[in-house]
Protein backbone atom coordinates (compact mmCIF):
# COMPACT_ATOMS: atom_id res chain seq x y z
CA UNK A 1 0.00 0.00 0.00
CA UNK A 2 2.81 2.39 0.91
CA UNK A 3 4.58 1.61 -2.38
CA UNK A 4 1.34 2.30 -4.30
CA UNK A 5 0.91 5.71 -2.63
CA UNK A 6 4.56 6.53 -3.29
CA UNK A 7 4.17 5.56 -6.94
CA UNK A 8 1.02 7.67 -7.27
CA UNK A 9 2.77 10.70 -5.78
CA UNK A 10 5.68 10.17 -8.16
CA UNK A 11 3.35 10.07 -11.18
CA UNK A 12 1.57 13.20 -9.95
CA UNK A 13 4.90 15.03 -9.57
CA UNK A 14 5.94 13.96 -13.08
CA UNK A 15 2.65 15.23 -14.51
CA UNK A 16 3.07 18.56 -12.72
CA UNK A 17 6.61 18.89 -14.05
CA UNK A 18 5.44 18.11 -17.59
CA UNK A 19 2.66 20.69 -17.30
CA UNK A 20 5.12 23.31 -16.04
CA UNK A 21 7.51 22.54 -18.90
CA UNK A 22 4.68 22.78 -21.44
CA UNK A 23 3.57 26.11 -19.99
CA UNK A 24 7.13 27.42 -20.09
CA UNK A 25 7.55 26.36 -23.73
CA UNK A 26 4.14 27.63 -24.88
CA UNK A 27 4.23 30.94 -26.75
CA UNK A 28 3.05 33.98 -24.85
CA UNK A 29 -0.56 34.88 -25.60
CA UNK A 30 -1.04 37.62 -28.17
CA UNK A 31 -1.99 40.89 -26.48
CA UNK A 32 -5.54 42.11 -27.09
CA UNK A 33 -7.19 45.46 -26.28
CA UNK A 34 -8.99 43.70 -23.41
CA UNK A 35 -6.30 41.45 -21.89
CA UNK A 36 -3.26 43.70 -22.42
CA UNK A 37 -4.12 47.20 -23.71
CA UNK A 38 -0.54 48.48 -23.38
CA UNK A 39 0.92 45.47 -25.18
CA UNK A 40 -1.66 45.72 -27.94
CA UNK A 41 -0.92 49.42 -28.41
CA UNK A 42 2.79 48.64 -28.79
CA UNK A 43 2.00 46.15 -31.54
CA UNK A 44 -0.37 48.64 -33.17
CA UNK A 45 2.33 51.34 -33.16
CA UNK A 46 4.79 48.85 -34.67
CA UNK A 47 2.28 48.19 -37.47
CA UNK A 48 1.94 51.93 -38.11
CA UNK A 49 5.70 52.44 -38.34
CA UNK A 50 6.26 49.38 -40.50
CA UNK A 51 4.07 50.96 -43.16
CA UNK A 52 6.84 53.58 -43.54
CA UNK A 53 4.24 56.19 -44.49
CA UNK A 54 4.68 58.57 -41.56
CA UNK A 55 6.08 61.94 -42.64
CA UNK A 56 5.95 60.98 -46.32
CA UNK A 57 4.61 63.34 -48.99
CA UNK A 58 1.18 63.04 -50.57
CA UNK A 59 0.47 60.25 -53.05
CA UNK A 60 -2.17 60.20 -55.75
CA UNK A 61 -3.26 56.66 -54.84
CA UNK A 62 -4.49 58.02 -51.50
CA UNK A 63 -5.51 61.49 -52.68
CA UNK A 64 -7.80 59.89 -55.25
CA UNK A 65 -9.79 58.23 -52.47
CA UNK A 66 -10.19 61.34 -50.31
CA UNK A 67 -11.12 63.39 -53.37
CA UNK A 68 -13.84 60.90 -54.32
CA UNK A 69 -15.06 60.77 -50.70
CA UNK A 70 -15.52 64.54 -50.56
CA UNK A 71 -17.53 64.48 -53.79
CA UNK A 72 -19.68 61.46 -52.88
CA UNK A 73 -20.60 62.64 -49.39
CA UNK A 74 -20.67 66.37 -50.09
CA UNK A 75 -18.37 67.21 -47.17
CA UNK A 76 -15.66 69.87 -47.11
CA UNK A 77 -13.07 67.53 -45.58
CA UNK A 78 -12.17 63.87 -46.11
CA UNK A 79 -8.89 62.62 -44.66
CA UNK A 80 -6.72 59.55 -44.31
CA UNK A 81 -5.00 59.75 -40.94
CA UNK A 82 -2.38 57.55 -39.30
CA UNK A 83 -2.13 57.61 -35.50
CA UNK A 84 1.21 57.38 -33.78
CA UNK A 85 1.79 57.50 -30.02
CA UNK A 86 0.90 61.14 -29.41
CA UNK A 87 0.25 62.59 -32.84
CA UNK A 88 -2.03 62.17 -35.80
CA UNK A 89 -0.38 62.31 -39.24
CA UNK A 90 -2.56 63.28 -42.18
CA UNK A 91 -1.42 61.25 -45.16
CA UNK A 92 -4.11 62.63 -47.47
CA UNK A 93 -4.76 65.29 -48.48
CA UNK A 94 -1.67 67.36 -47.75
CA UNK A 95 -2.74 70.96 -48.34
CA UNK A 96 -0.42 73.96 -48.72
CA UNK A 97 0.02 75.75 -45.42
CA UNK A 98 -1.95 73.14 -43.46
CA UNK A 99 0.11 71.12 -40.94
CA UNK A 100 0.10 67.36 -41.44
CA UNK A 101 0.59 66.74 -37.70
CA UNK A 102 -2.02 67.29 -34.98
CA UNK A 103 -2.51 66.34 -31.34
CA UNK A 104 -3.88 62.80 -31.14
CA UNK A 105 -5.54 63.48 -27.79
CA UNK A 106 -7.76 66.14 -29.39
CA UNK A 107 -8.72 64.11 -32.46
CA UNK A 108 -11.90 62.19 -33.18
CA UNK A 109 -9.81 59.47 -34.85
CA UNK A 110 -8.22 58.61 -31.50
CA UNK A 111 -11.64 57.33 -30.42
CA UNK A 112 -12.40 55.70 -33.78
CA UNK A 113 -9.43 53.31 -33.63
CA UNK A 114 -10.52 51.98 -30.23
CA UNK A 115 -13.27 49.88 -31.83
CA UNK A 116 -13.59 47.95 -35.12
CA UNK A 117 -16.83 49.51 -36.34
CA UNK A 118 -17.50 52.89 -37.97
CA UNK A 119 -17.90 55.87 -35.67
CA UNK A 120 -20.50 58.48 -36.61
CA UNK A 121 -21.00 61.69 -34.61
CA UNK A 122 -23.99 63.68 -35.97
CA UNK A 123 -23.37 66.70 -33.71
CA UNK A 124 -20.14 66.86 -31.72
CA UNK A 125 -21.47 69.61 -29.43
CA UNK A 126 -24.01 67.14 -28.05
CA UNK A 127 -21.53 64.29 -27.53
CA UNK A 128 -19.67 64.34 -24.20
CA UNK A 129 -16.73 62.46 -25.75
CA UNK A 130 -15.98 65.34 -28.13
CA UNK A 131 -17.74 68.56 -27.12
CA UNK A 132 -14.77 69.70 -25.02
CA UNK A 133 -12.06 69.01 -27.60
CA UNK A 134 -10.20 71.87 -29.27
CA UNK A 135 -11.14 70.47 -32.68
CA UNK A 136 -14.76 71.27 -31.75
CA UNK A 137 -14.34 74.45 -29.70
CA UNK A 138 -11.48 75.87 -31.74
CA UNK A 139 -10.76 76.94 -35.29
CA UNK A 140 -11.71 73.66 -36.97
CA UNK A 141 -15.25 73.97 -35.59
CA UNK A 142 -16.05 70.28 -36.21
CA UNK A 143 -19.71 69.35 -35.82
CA UNK A 144 -20.18 66.23 -37.93
CA UNK A 145 -17.70 63.37 -38.05
CA UNK A 146 -17.76 59.89 -39.59
CA UNK A 147 -14.69 57.68 -39.28
CA UNK A 148 -13.90 54.24 -40.62
CA UNK A 149 -11.00 52.52 -38.78
CA UNK A 150 -8.27 51.13 -41.04
CA UNK A 151 -6.90 47.76 -40.03
CA UNK A 152 -3.97 45.62 -41.09
CA UNK A 153 -3.49 41.93 -40.50
CA UNK A 154 -4.31 41.08 -36.89
CA UNK A 155 -6.85 43.88 -36.48
CA UNK A 156 -4.22 46.49 -35.66
CA UNK A 157 -6.12 49.68 -36.38
CA UNK A 158 -3.44 51.99 -37.75
CA UNK A 159 -5.60 54.96 -38.69
CA UNK A 160 -8.85 56.14 -40.23
CA UNK A 161 -10.64 57.33 -43.31
CA UNK A 162 -12.83 60.12 -41.99
CA UNK A 163 -15.38 62.68 -43.14
CA UNK A 164 -15.72 66.07 -41.43
CA UNK A 165 -18.23 68.89 -41.69
CA UNK A 166 -18.70 72.16 -39.80
CA UNK A 167 -22.47 71.66 -39.65
CA UNK A 168 -24.41 68.81 -37.97
CA UNK A 169 -25.81 66.17 -40.30
CA UNK A 170 -27.24 62.65 -40.30
CA UNK A 171 -25.70 59.57 -41.87
CA UNK A 172 -27.88 57.12 -43.82
CA UNK A 173 -27.45 53.32 -44.01
CA UNK A 174 -26.36 53.65 -47.66
CA UNK A 175 -23.69 56.12 -46.62
CA UNK A 176 -22.49 53.68 -43.97
CA UNK A 177 -22.02 51.02 -46.66
CA UNK A 178 -20.30 53.44 -49.01
CA UNK A 179 -17.83 54.61 -46.37
CA UNK A 180 -17.12 50.98 -45.51
CA UNK A 181 -16.30 50.23 -49.15
CA UNK A 182 -14.00 53.24 -49.41
CA UNK A 183 -12.28 52.13 -46.19
CA UNK A 184 -11.62 48.73 -47.75
CA UNK A 185 -10.04 50.50 -50.71
CA UNK A 186 -7.67 52.41 -48.40
CA UNK A 187 -6.79 49.17 -46.60
CA UNK A 188 -5.83 47.56 -49.91
CA UNK A 189 -3.50 50.47 -50.61
CA UNK A 190 -2.01 50.19 -47.11
CA UNK A 191 -1.57 46.44 -47.55
CA UNK A 192 0.14 47.11 -50.87
CA UNK A 193 2.60 49.36 -49.02
CA UNK A 194 3.23 46.62 -46.46
CA UNK A 195 3.68 43.99 -49.21
CA UNK A 196 6.17 46.17 -51.07
CA UNK A 197 8.12 46.72 -47.88
CA UNK A 198 8.20 42.97 -47.32
CA UNK A 199 9.29 42.42 -50.93
CA UNK A 200 12.11 44.92 -50.39
CA UNK A 201 13.22 43.03 -47.27
CA UNK A 202 13.22 39.74 -49.18
CA UNK A 203 15.15 41.21 -52.12
CA UNK A 204 17.78 42.72 -49.83
CA UNK A 205 18.09 39.47 -47.85
CA UNK A 206 19.05 37.62 -51.05
CA UNK A 207 22.10 39.81 -51.60
CA UNK A 208 25.42 38.42 -50.36
CA UNK A 209 26.67 39.77 -47.05
CA UNK A 210 29.65 37.64 -46.04
CA UNK A 211 33.12 38.09 -47.43
CA UNK A 212 34.50 35.13 -49.39
CA UNK A 213 37.01 33.35 -47.13
CA UNK A 214 39.93 34.31 -49.34
CA UNK A 215 43.09 36.16 -48.32
CA UNK A 216 44.17 39.46 -49.83
CA UNK A 217 40.76 40.31 -51.36
CA UNK A 218 37.97 42.49 -50.00
CA UNK A 219 34.53 42.49 -51.64
CA UNK A 220 31.63 44.82 -50.86
CA UNK A 221 28.39 45.77 -52.57
CA UNK A 222 25.17 47.70 -52.22
CA UNK A 223 21.85 47.71 -54.07
CA UNK A 224 19.71 50.84 -53.67
CA UNK A 225 16.40 50.58 -55.54
CA UNK A 226 14.74 53.81 -56.69
CA UNK A 227 11.47 52.30 -55.44
CA UNK A 228 10.89 49.62 -52.80
CA UNK A 229 12.23 46.92 -55.09
CA UNK A 230 14.11 47.13 -58.35
CA UNK A 231 15.58 45.35 -61.33
CA UNK A 232 19.24 45.42 -60.22
CA UNK A 233 21.04 42.67 -58.38
CA UNK A 234 24.55 41.56 -57.56
CA UNK A 235 26.01 38.33 -56.24
CA UNK A 236 29.37 36.84 -55.43
CA UNK A 237 30.71 33.61 -54.00
CA UNK A 238 34.03 32.07 -53.23
CA UNK A 239 35.30 29.13 -55.28
CA UNK A 240 38.24 26.81 -54.72
CA UNK A 241 40.51 29.08 -56.70
CA UNK A 242 38.90 32.48 -56.61
CA UNK A 243 35.85 34.73 -56.61
CA UNK A 244 32.87 34.53 -58.97
CA UNK A 245 30.79 37.69 -59.21
CA UNK A 246 27.80 38.96 -61.21
CA UNK A 247 26.01 42.29 -61.47
CA UNK A 248 22.93 42.80 -63.64
CA UNK A 249 20.46 45.52 -64.56
CA UNK A 250 17.13 44.19 -65.83
CA UNK A 251 15.08 46.60 -67.89
CA UNK A 252 12.24 47.87 -65.75
CA UNK A 253 11.75 49.06 -62.21
CA UNK A 254 9.53 48.06 -59.34
CA UNK A 255 8.02 44.63 -58.85
CA UNK A 256 8.17 43.54 -62.50
CA UNK A 257 11.88 44.33 -62.69
CA UNK A 258 12.50 42.61 -59.35
CA UNK A 259 10.81 39.41 -60.54
CA UNK A 260 12.97 39.20 -63.64
CA UNK A 261 16.09 40.14 -61.66
CA UNK A 262 15.42 37.24 -59.28
CA UNK A 263 15.02 34.93 -62.29
CA UNK A 264 18.35 36.02 -63.80
CA UNK A 265 20.06 35.72 -60.42
CA UNK A 266 18.80 32.17 -59.89
CA UNK A 267 19.94 31.15 -63.37
CA UNK A 268 23.51 32.31 -62.72
CA UNK A 269 23.70 30.79 -59.23
CA UNK A 270 22.80 27.40 -60.68
CA UNK A 271 26.00 27.46 -62.75
CA UNK A 272 29.59 27.09 -61.61
CA UNK A 273 32.93 27.02 -63.34
CA UNK A 274 35.36 29.37 -65.00
CA UNK A 275 33.76 29.51 -68.44
CA UNK A 276 32.27 32.99 -68.18
CA UNK A 277 31.10 33.14 -71.79
CA UNK A 278 29.47 29.72 -71.49
CA UNK A 279 27.62 30.84 -68.35
CA UNK A 280 26.22 33.95 -70.06
CA UNK A 281 25.26 31.97 -73.16
CA UNK A 282 23.52 29.28 -71.10
CA UNK A 283 21.55 31.84 -69.08
CA UNK A 284 20.51 33.61 -72.27
CA UNK A 285 19.33 30.32 -73.77
CA UNK A 286 17.44 29.38 -70.60
CA UNK A 287 15.68 32.74 -70.20
CA UNK A 288 15.22 33.73 -73.85
CA UNK A 289 11.54 32.81 -73.82
CA UNK A 290 10.77 34.47 -70.47
CA UNK A 291 12.61 37.66 -71.37
CA UNK A 292 11.05 37.72 -74.82
CA UNK A 293 7.48 37.25 -73.61
CA UNK A 294 7.88 40.00 -71.03
CA UNK A 295 9.58 42.34 -73.49
CA UNK A 296 12.58 42.56 -71.20
CA UNK A 297 16.35 42.20 -71.38
CA UNK A 298 19.29 42.49 -68.99
CA UNK A 299 22.72 44.04 -69.19
CA UNK A 300 25.23 42.28 -66.97
CA UNK A 301 28.84 41.69 -66.03
CA UNK A 302 29.94 38.20 -65.04
CA UNK A 303 33.52 37.52 -63.97
CA UNK A 304 35.80 35.05 -62.22
CA UNK A 305 38.92 36.21 -60.35
CA UNK A 306 41.82 33.83 -59.80
CA UNK A 307 43.17 34.84 -56.40
CA UNK A 308 46.64 33.41 -56.97
CA UNK A 309 47.39 35.57 -60.00
CA UNK A 310 44.74 38.27 -59.74
CA UNK A 311 43.54 37.44 -63.25
CA UNK A 312 39.94 38.40 -63.98
CA UNK A 313 38.18 36.58 -66.81
CA UNK A 314 34.87 38.20 -67.66
CA UNK A 315 31.99 38.44 -70.09
CA UNK A 316 30.17 41.74 -70.41
CA UNK A 317 26.66 41.57 -71.88
CA UNK A 318 26.01 45.17 -72.85
CA UNK A 319 26.99 46.41 -69.39
CA UNK A 320 30.13 48.43 -70.09
CA UNK A 321 30.29 49.92 -66.60
CA UNK A 322 33.21 48.11 -65.00
CA UNK A 323 36.35 50.05 -64.15
CA UNK A 324 39.78 48.96 -62.94
CA UNK A 325 41.27 51.64 -60.66
CA UNK A 326 44.99 51.69 -59.99
CA UNK A 327 46.56 52.86 -56.70
CA UNK A 328 47.76 56.09 -58.35
CA UNK A 329 44.17 57.00 -59.33
CA UNK A 330 44.50 56.10 -63.01
CA UNK A 331 41.75 53.85 -64.34
CA UNK A 332 40.75 51.61 -67.21
CA UNK A 333 37.19 50.98 -68.34
CA UNK A 334 36.51 47.40 -69.41
CA UNK A 335 34.62 47.32 -72.69
CA UNK A 336 31.44 45.34 -73.28
CA UNK A 337 32.07 42.00 -75.00
CA UNK A 338 28.55 41.28 -76.30
CA UNK A 339 24.88 42.23 -76.38
CA UNK A 340 22.49 42.18 -73.40
CA UNK A 341 20.82 38.87 -72.74
CA UNK A 342 17.27 38.51 -73.99
CA UNK A 343 17.79 40.48 -77.22
CA UNK A 344 18.91 37.78 -79.65
CA UNK A 345 19.29 34.02 -79.57
CA UNK A 346 23.08 34.19 -79.95
CA UNK A 347 24.74 37.23 -78.46
CA UNK A 348 28.20 36.24 -79.69
CA UNK A 349 29.84 37.08 -76.39
CA UNK A 350 33.60 36.95 -76.09
CA UNK A 351 35.79 36.74 -73.02
CA UNK A 352 37.84 39.60 -71.68
CA UNK A 353 40.83 39.39 -69.38
CA UNK A 354 42.59 41.82 -67.09
CA UNK A 355 44.89 41.44 -64.08
CA UNK A 356 44.23 42.99 -60.66
CA UNK A 357 47.67 43.81 -59.31
CA UNK A 358 48.17 44.31 -55.55
CA UNK A 359 46.52 47.60 -54.57
CA UNK A 360 44.15 47.62 -57.56
CA UNK A 361 40.40 47.99 -57.16
CA UNK A 362 37.62 46.90 -59.46
CA UNK A 363 34.24 48.65 -59.44
CA UNK A 364 31.26 47.46 -61.45
CA UNK A 365 27.99 49.36 -61.24
CA UNK A 366 24.65 50.04 -62.91
CA UNK A 367 23.87 53.19 -64.87
CA UNK A 368 21.82 54.67 -62.03
CA UNK A 369 25.16 55.76 -60.53
CA UNK A 370 26.00 57.83 -63.62
CA UNK A 371 22.66 59.63 -63.26
CA UNK A 372 23.90 61.03 -59.95
CA UNK A 373 26.43 63.00 -62.02
CA UNK A 374 25.72 64.14 -65.60
CA UNK A 375 24.53 60.74 -66.85
CA UNK A 376 27.30 60.35 -69.44
CA UNK A 377 30.39 58.15 -69.60
CA UNK A 378 32.50 61.25 -68.93
CA UNK A 379 31.65 61.00 -65.24
CA UNK A 380 33.31 57.58 -64.94
CA UNK A 381 36.32 59.65 -63.86
CA UNK A 382 34.27 60.87 -60.88
CA UNK A 383 33.34 57.29 -60.00
CA UNK A 384 36.99 56.20 -60.25
CA UNK A 385 37.98 59.08 -57.96
CA UNK A 386 35.53 57.90 -55.30
CA UNK A 387 37.05 54.42 -55.41
CA UNK A 388 40.65 55.68 -55.41
CA UNK A 389 40.08 57.95 -52.41
CA UNK A 390 38.25 55.35 -50.34
CA UNK A 391 39.83 53.26 -47.61
CA UNK A 392 38.99 49.89 -49.13
CA UNK A 393 35.90 48.32 -50.70
CA UNK A 394 33.55 48.85 -47.78
CA UNK A 395 34.39 52.54 -47.59
CA UNK A 396 33.95 52.96 -51.36
CA UNK A 397 30.50 51.41 -51.20
CA UNK A 398 29.58 53.56 -48.20
CA UNK A 399 30.59 56.69 -50.11
CA UNK A 400 28.37 55.71 -53.03
CA UNK A 401 25.47 55.02 -50.65
CA UNK A 402 25.90 58.46 -49.09
CA UNK A 403 26.05 60.07 -52.53
CA UNK A 404 22.77 58.35 -53.42
CA UNK A 405 21.17 59.44 -50.15
CA UNK A 406 22.14 63.07 -50.79
CA UNK A 407 20.61 63.04 -54.28
CA UNK A 408 17.24 62.14 -55.76
CA UNK A 409 17.78 58.89 -57.64
CA UNK A 410 15.35 58.13 -60.46
CA UNK A 411 16.97 54.78 -61.21
CA UNK A 412 18.29 51.86 -59.20
CA UNK A 413 21.90 52.21 -58.05
CA UNK A 414 23.93 49.04 -57.56
CA UNK A 415 27.68 48.82 -56.98
CA UNK A 416 30.23 46.08 -56.29
CA UNK A 417 33.84 46.89 -55.40
CA UNK A 418 36.67 44.34 -55.22
CA UNK A 419 40.03 45.32 -53.70
CA UNK A 420 43.22 43.29 -54.02
CA UNK A 421 45.14 44.23 -50.94
CA UNK A 422 48.57 45.77 -51.43
CA UNK A 423 51.48 43.59 -50.40
CA UNK A 424 53.39 44.62 -47.31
Amino acid sequence: MHQARTHARSQQQQQQQQQQQAQAQAPAPTPTPTTDPAGFERLRLDAVRQLELLDTPGEERFDRITRIARELFGVPVAEINLLEETRQFTKSPQLPGVPTDSDRSQSFCDVTIQRPELLVVPDATKDDRFSWRSTVTGERHIRFYAGRPLSLGDDYRVGTLCLVDTAPREFTPDQYRLLEELGQWVERELQDSADRDRAAEVQQSLLPRDQPSLPDFEVAGVCLPAKNVGGDFYSWRGTESGIELTIADVMGKGTAGAIMAATVRAAFLSRTGGDVVGAVRDVNDQLARDLGETGSFATLFHGVIDIASGTLDYADAGHGLTVLVRPDGSFERLEATGLPIGLVADGLWTAGRVVLEPGDRLITFTDGLLDLFDGTLDCIADVAAIVAQADGSQDAVARVAQLTADATADDDVTVVVVTRQATA
